[in-house]
């Protein structure tokens, strides 16, 4: 049965994925505040706006483009606040901030994208012939269970016990991978 996440489940996925980009978040905040205490202050409020609007984070989108633009704005309400209000040189140097941190998230999401299927690959390759080819069945020529266990020689039941059995193995070997990389 596909288990679908509670709102618990999803906002505990969206705010833990969040805190991963806090210490990018931080440096961003200094580069446009120029203080670090100032800086805090527009992170950890972000980091609110995170926790009630998680809902709004559209998966398979990038963290920290969410994230910094929303402690961008903070930044900017800090600064009107403050009556600063960022010139036209201080919000051209927000925007080239802002487009330099844009290049870099997206080279390191393409590297953590790459990353990621390299280690999907290797786990892919330490699973048998048949979890293969109900994967493929299921996921790549996108078959019911029906067509599945026709086509691979299985009952139903079979190719979604095997299915259930092959994910959760999948997922044991990425997150084995993931902690040997942060070793």
């Amino acid at each position: 049965m596909n288990h679908s996440p509670t709102e618990n489940e999803r906002r505990h996925r969206v705010v833990t994925e969040a805190f991963r980009c806090r210490r990018a978040l931080e440096v961003y905040a200094y580069s446009l505040l120029k203080d670090r205490t100032e800086a805090e202050d527009p992170v950890q409020e972000a980091f609110i706006v995170v926790m009630e609007k998680f809902a709004d984070f559209e998966e398979g989108t990038s963290m920290m483009a969410w994230t910094r633009a929303i402690v961008r704005l903070k930044v900017l309400q800090s600064l009107d606040k403050k009556n600063r209000r960022a010139k036209l040189v201080d919000k051209l140097l927000v925007d080239t901030v802002d487009a330099a941190f844009e290049e870099v998230e997206t080279r390191k999401y393409a590297e953590d994208t790459r990353e990621r299927y390299r280690g999907l690959e290797a786990c892919l390759s330490k699973l048998g012939e048949r979890p293969r080819r109900i994967l493929e069945c299921i996921y790549t020529e996108r078959m019911s269970y029906d067509a599945a266990a026709l086509k691979i020689g299985m009952g139903r039941e079979a190719v979604k016990k095997s299915l259930q059995r092959t994910k959760a193995k999948l997922r044991e070997c990425l997150q084995r991978n993931r902690t040997e990389e942060a070793i």
